[in-house]
């Protein structure tokens, strides 16, 4: 049956105007039988339907299902947890919330040898998701008595009355059973510890005068501003969650809004005075059934609330010549995990632990060359790479790198494990230390021989050995020369690396051509190749 408007219906509707309103959204066979009503004709119509018995099981079914609801909806208690509803849930049974965790940075550095676990490694974030099922499902019936609604045709707004009486039974009974399940769900989330707990005087004891009331509105203002920063401790999962004033709810009994100042807590959620009122929802001591409870403050979403039904049924029964009527209210009622929810409590405070330490071991540490193999000693001139990690509950955590036994100046390693060995390094051997950083107690070392020919920067080279003042001292690589053998031997030049097709080759090596091959020369760490010099031969057999 099409949907009936019900705007136009106001207090002390008359008859014929809910008799016309059913006619005009009726069937066509029920149009045909029963003619438009007047007042002076509201007993023909009640004649008409009671001869016809389908379009009278029409007109009850349209009376009490479409208009009555209307009609007593605004004449009867409310939840008034109801605004915090997320509407209809349309598809399934199951509402799904998820919640994603944040990322470690990783130190980038521009010397160091991204390898494959660094590229192709797994970096999954922390995800959490809660499933929140229909968990009412209930109906309540009542009886549409045949001759006391015919009797409600004899008054001229008897039928609004006849409906509102018997609507106002179910309607009632479903809004409060409503209400105390939501209630609920506060000390069902206090029994699983999922509040945070804040320590407040007795604001709702009789007695209490008006230090406790200032006190507890401090302690608003003080979570008000805090919650605005992502923080694990005050959320049931443990996820980093942050909310802005103007989001947050405040639920409190009777008594304790009747100690404090609203227009002092306005400040606290950063709105006027008026605003303030929209976000406070009382709750009566007893349906918070949390001991000591003064207030809860939260957001909207604590509660995940969605109908998944709500309709009405009937049924003729002969035999008692009336219609029995089903209210069917199925829906979602349960809290949420992912919104912060501090409750202000005569109970002692939560307290939150900052010197805990996630760490529980640290990695072996190894040194790696350029090719990406584990090596036991460095070589003078070349950079490695330093890997360890500070083993934790979580993900693995970074560590504080140290070096000892450098003696050159220009030895270093950085935090990125980037060891840089410098070329006139006299240092025979090094120790590498690796410091859990959320935990110095738990160590890691590696030694390692310092091998390779020390090259002697002494005297300092002048001001003319670094024209560009770079930084970096030039150096001009001897020219490479193909013997009548097809032979070329790779000198010794203090600074200069020679390479072979791009492969780096030993000073003093010698090499056959057999094809056409390249040779070039590039700076060794500290050195640059003069600029015009010549740094590229290439030799063919």
């Amino acid at each position: 049956m099409p949907e009936i408007d019900v705007r136009p219906f106001k207090a002390n509707t008359s008859n014929e105007n809910i008799l016309n309103a059913i006619r005009k959204n009726a069937s066509p066979e029920y149009q045909s039988r029963i003619p438009e009503t007047t007042k002076a004709s509201v007993q023909n119509s009640l004649q008409n339907l009671t001869d016809y018995r389908p379009a009278w099981n029409e007109f009850v079914d349209s009376l009490i299902n479409r208009i009555g609801l209307v009609l007593v909806k605004n004449s009867i208690w409310t939840n008034p947890l109801a605004k915090f509803k997320r509407g209809m849930l349309q598809f399934g049974d199951t509402i799904e919330e998820i919640n994603v965790g944040l990322i470690r940075s990783k130190t980038y550095n521009a010397d160091r040898q991204y390898l494959e676990r660094d590229i192709f490694g797994q970096y999954p974030p922390e995800v959490q998701s809660s499933y929140h099922k229909v968990n009412r499902q209930e109906y309540y019936p009542i009886t549409v008595n045949e001759p006391l609604l015919q009797r409600a045709f004899l008054d001229n707004s008897g039928l609004q009355s006849f409906v509102t009486s018997v609507m106002s039974a179910p309607t009632i009974s479903d809004q409060w059973d409503e209400f105390l399940l939501t209630t609920s769900l506060f000390n069902e989330y206090y029994n699983a510890d999922g509040f945070f707990k804040v320590q407040v005087g007795a604001v709702d004891s009789s007695d209490s005068g008006g230090t406790e009331a200032k006190a507890l509105i401090r302690r608003i203002r003080e979570f008000a501003g805090n919650l605005q920063f992502l923080s694990t401790h005050y959320n049931a999962s443990g996820m980093p969650i942050a909310v802005q004033p103007e989001e947050l709810e405040l639920f409190i009994t009777p008594e304790a809004l009747a100690a404090i100042d609203v227009e002092a807590l306005a400040g606290a959620f950063n709105v006027q005075k008026m605003d303030m009122i929209g976000k406070i929802t009382i709750i009566p001591k007893e349906h918070f059934n949390i001991p000591g409870a003064q207030a809860i403050l939260t957001t909207r979403d604590f509660f995940v609330i969605a109908d998944s039904r709500i309709e009405t049924a009937s049924v003729w029964n002969p035999v008692a010549l009336s219609n029995n009527m089903f209210l069917h209210h199925w829906e979602v009622i349960s809290a949420s995990r992912f919104v912060p929810a501090v409750l202000f409590t005569t109970e002692a405070s939560d307290v939150i632990n900052l010197d805990a330490s996630p760490v529980t071991g640290v990695s072996t540490m190894t040194v790696t060359d350029s090719s990406g193999a584990t090596v036991p000693s460095v070589e003078r001139g070349s950079m490695y790479q330093i890997t360890g990690t500070a083993i934790t509950e979580g993900e693995n955590d970074a560590l504080r790198l140290t070096l000892a036994g450098a003696e050159s100046t220009r030895t270093y390693l950085t935090q990125a494990g980037v060891l840089h060995v410098s070329p006139d390094e006299d240092g025979t051997s090094f120790v590498i230390t690796g410091l859990a950083v959320d935990d110095n107690s738990f160590v890691a070392t590696v030694t390692v021989a310092v091998v390779g020919d020390k090259l002697q920067l002494w005297p300092e080279p002048s001001v003319a050995d670094d024209a560009d003042n770079d930084g970096l001292f030039e150096v001009t690589p001897d020219e490479l020369t193909k013997a009548a053998d097809n032979t070329v031997t790779i000198p010794t030049v203090t600074g200069v690396q020679y390479t072979k097709a791009g492969a780096n080759v030993t000073n003093g090596s010698v090499h056959t051509i057999t094809a056409s091959t390249t040779f070039t020369a590039v700076g060794r760490s500290g050195y640059e190749i003069t600029p015009g010099a010549t740094a590229s031969w290439t030799f063919t057999a």
